[in-house]
């Protein structure tokens, strides 16, 4: 892929929320105060360069690459997340959200379990979450995840299994051509019983319902339990 550099002057005087410290060995980005990962930073003649994708993801912006016009296309994410349906199990209780985003009942805790799971989900995806590149992530079926069955409740209920996860319900999507983003249906976020100290990413393949891309957020399982309390709590009232 071609890459685009551009100057970091221009980016400030565009965006106004870009700066950059560095130091002889090491460079830095800050975007909206949140630091980016700095590898493809260069100097060209006294000019620092980022490339286009590293800042626009960085402002949650989609990137499109074509390469046959060797075009760059940025447009702003869809604000409809298109999730259609919220599942929370926590210990043997099950609890069912449909339209989550449009529903007038617990509307604030519905999007903010959305937006921060999500906005996890994104930084694991890239990496930024995890320490060992090898294991970045591994494919499960179904079966593998004994509790899919009761993830997939229609109705608030009860469960013989002790589980935590949320899994939010979405329509497939398939990303477009150059578009870095992973093709998904729905997202199951959930606690591994060997390793409670962790949060596992799960993300349904839209072509093969029955295989599932599993990611693990190092160190975030504590977190995890809290947002699902704090959701329960905002909610329902529990």
């Amino acid at each position: 892929m071609k890459k685009i550099g551009l100057s970091i002057t221009a980016v400030l005087f565009i965006i106004g929320a870009v700066n950059v410290a560095y130091a002889a060995e090491m460079m830095t980005i800050f975007i909206h105060g949140k630091k980016i990962s700095s590898d493809a930073v260069k100097v060209e003649n006294g000019t620092t360069l980022v490339p286009l994708r590293v800042i626009a993801e960085g402002l949650d912006q989609k990137v499109y690459w074509d390469p046959k016009t060797k075009t760059v296309t940025i447009d702003e994410k869809e604000k409809s997340s298109q999730i259609t349906q919220i599942v929370v199990q926590r210990d043997q209780d099950i609890f069912v959200t449909d339209y989550p985003e449009s529903t007038s009942i617990g509307q604030e805790a519905n999007q903010a379990i959305i937006h921060n799971l999500t906005t996890l989900y994104n930084q694991v995806y890239r990496g930024f979450l995890t320490t060992d590149s090898k294991s970045d992530s591994t494919l499960k079926t179904a079966n593998e995840l004994n509790f899919i069955k009761e993830s997939a409740a229609t109705t608030d209920g009860t469960v013989s299994s002790n589980y935590t996860y949320v899994r939010l319900n979405k329509s497939s999507y398939v990303p477009q051509l150059g578009e870095n983003a992973p093709a998904s249906k729905d997202v199951l976020f959930y606690i591994d019983d060997k390793k409670p100290e962790d949060l596992c990413v799960a993300v349904q393949n839209p072509e093969t319902l029955q295989e599932w891309k599993v990611y693990e957020a190092q160190g975030y399982g504590k977190w995890f339990q809290k947002e699902v309390d704090i959701y329960l709590n905002g909610s329902r009232g529990l």
